[in-house]
Parts: structure tokens; C-alpha cells; sequence
């Protein structure tokens, strides 16, 4: 029987989202029966596609497809179907990974903790030479405590739900938004928490403290929060962005900015990416906090997807080689 190959191209200038030798390693042992090709160029990627049987890879072209003729199954490390680039053929099998929300929900507890109890603020201040900085920070509303605020997550997913995790032990009231929501409420949940449907965002959006977006970039979610809706939010509520850019009229948000009808937005993605001068929100706007499409950088990123894709690949190869024995016409004799 033919051993089975598995490509991997995970080449990226960001050195998180590279691939390490002893994990290679790591797949290799775990599955001596397979053969693993490490391809470190897009050439080298290419010249190996046609024999591919499986590829772990965090970029693909549609063109190549053509090329791939025994390709099966993808797996990339991205949550978002948008970032490898390519929509597979029905044929071929894709998996997105689900490990991404521990590292996000971290970011987005510090960038509570930074603009709520002031530390940003007094970095800014430092910045710009100030040594003891007490008037803003003694400014109404300047510096609040988490515990009993109200958080609405919009995109209660893997990743919303990290969130929402990581943030009842600091004692906030959990709004989740989805779709459809679940009829079983999560066992960490509190009786004032709820998973409420896109339709109530009215209700819910003034009572938020903090607005945390963790939507993908699909169908529907273009401008979800746009002037209607940021006009329902209180004047001291933060926007956490963390999904996609898209979600946002960023014009709107940039004119609630500096209008200050809210208080803040922490933004981790935008509509371009880079951000260039001429965006709306390349300016330095009143209680604006920008990162570059990092709230999932971590040392441990690799690893966390190898122990993700080990699984998947385990139980993909067993329902493969039962279709294998299915199809070769083996019968049992009466």
C-alpha cells in the first residue's frame, strides 16, 4: 500500500507562525508510517504538491489546486477561512484551528486591565515626559473597576468564549451574541450572564461597559456596528476589536472618537491591513489604542497547533483507511 505523504509549507515572515524542527519531529514520530515533506520555499512547495496527500500550510493559492491532484485534506493553523487564501474544491477537505482564543483572550483581559485601571493612560502620559501625571487620571470616569462591569461579546465562538471565561473570575456580567444561540448556557456562566441573538443588539449595547468583537470575516457581519449602534452605546463604554475589521463603520467609530460619545476602542484589526495614512482611524484619536493584527502572537503558537492537528490528523487518517477497506470490495463469506 502506498504510504501516505503530508506537506507542510508554514513559512511566514512573522517567526510565530513558523513551523519548528522539533515539532516536525513530533509529527513524524507520531506517525512513523507516514512520510512528512518539510518544504521551506513556495518552489519547493510546488515541485512537491502533485504527490501531496495532506497539507498543513498557512497560505495556498487557488491556482495551485490544479496541481494537487491527490490533495484530500488541508489543515491551517488560522481560525479565519480568509487567511490561508484559497477556498478548497469540494473534494478537498479543509480544518480551521480552534487554540487561538487563549492567546487572544489574554490580550483582551490587558487591554481591559490598561485602559480601566489606568495604565495606559499614565504610559502615554510618561511618553510625552509628564513624571507624575495624577490630574487625568483623577478626570471622571478616568479609572474604573472591572469587577461588576458588563461585557458583550459579539461572536460567541471558540474565541468569545476564551474571553468570557478568562474574565469571570474578575466578577463581569457576560452578554455573549451569536447567531443561534445555544440552548444550554456554559457551566461558568452566573445567573446574571446570557447568550442573547444578534436581533436584541439594541437592548443589550447601552448597558455595555465593554464591546468585544471576536466576529469572522463573513456573510453578515460587514458594518454590524455602525453609526445606529454606536449611537445606543454609553458615552463610557470601550469597543475591543479583535475579529475582523470589517464588522466596524470605521468612519463612524472615528466621529464617536472624537466626539468622544465613547469613551475608547482597542482595535486589532482593521478593514486595510497595514494601516496607511488617509485611514480614519490612522489618526490620533481620543482614547484610540492600535495593534498590528497581534493579539494572537505567542512562542507557543506552533505548538498549540501541532497538538491540535495530531488528533485531527489521527482520526482523518482511521476514516480514511475504513473507506479504503470499504471500497476494495472485501466481503464476508456466509
Amino acid at each position: 500500500m502506498k504510504q501516505l505523504t503530508i506537506g507542510l509549507y508554514l513559512e511566514q515572515e512573522i517567526h510565530y507562525f513558523r513551523m519548528k524542527r522539533h515539532l516536525v519531529e513530533r509529527l513524524r514520530k507520531t506517525f512513523p508510517e507516514t512520510t512528512f515533506l518539510w518544504c521551506r520555499s513556495e518552489a519547493s512547495f510546488q515541485r512537491a504538491l502533485p504527490g501531496m496527500d495532506v497539507v498543513l500550510a498557512n497560505t495556498f493559492k487557488n491556482e495551485w489546486f490544479p496541481r494537487a491532484k491527490q490533495l484530500r485534506f488541508m489543515l491551517s493553523p488560522a481560525a479565519g477561512r480568509d487567511v490561508m487564501g484559497a477556498a478548497p474544491p469540494s473534494h478537498i477537505q479543509a480544518y480551521y484551528c480552534t487554540f487561538h482564543g487563549e492567546f487572544i483572550a489574554e490580550t483582551v483581559l490587558g487591554l481591559m486591565l490598561g485602559v480601566n485601571r489606568g495604565i495606559l493612560q499614565s504610559y502615554k502620559h510618561q511618553l510625552a515626559n509628564e513624571l507624575w501625571p495624577w490630574r487625568p487620571l483623577c478626570e471622571p470616569g478616568a479609572i474604573r473597576l472591572l469587577r461588576g462591569s458588563h461585557a458583550v461579546i459579539i461572536g460567541f465562538g471558540h474565541i468569545g468564549e476564551w474571553i468570557a471565561r478568562l474574565l469571570k473570575p474578575f466578577g463581569i456580567r457576560i452578554t455573549g451574541v451569536r447567531r443561534n444561540p445555544p440552548t444550554k448556557r456554559p457551566a461558568y456562566f452566573a445567573a446574571g450572564d446570557s447568550i442573547v441573538p444578534v436581533s436584541q443588539l439594541d437592548k443589550v449595547l447601552p448597558t455595555a461597559d465593554h464591546v468585544i468583537l471576536a466576529l469572522p470575516n463573513d456573510t453578515g457581519t460587514d458594518n454590524l456596528l455602525g453609526a445606529r449602534l454606536l449611537k445606543k452605546m454609553s458615552s463610557h463604554a470601550v469597543i475591543y476589536n479583535i475579529g475582523r475589521g470589517n464588522c466596524i463603520d470605521e468612519a463612524a467609530l472615528a466621529k464617536a472618537l472624537k466626539t468622544r460619545a465613547i469613551a475608547g476602542a482597542c482595535l486589532d484589526v482593521f478593514t486595510q491591513e497595514p494601516l496607511r495614512k488617509g485611514h480614519p482611524l490612522a489618526q490620533n484619536l481620543p482614547g484610540l489604542i492600535r495593534m498590528p493584527h497581534a493579539s494572537a502572537f505567542a512562542d507557543e503558537y506552533m505548538e498549540r497547533y501541532t497538538d491540535e492537528i495530531i488528533p485531527v490528523i489521527r482520526n482523518w487518517l482511521k476514516q480514511t483507511n475504513e473507506k479504503k477497506q470499504k471500497s476494495s470490495g472485501f466481503r464476508r463469506e456466509n
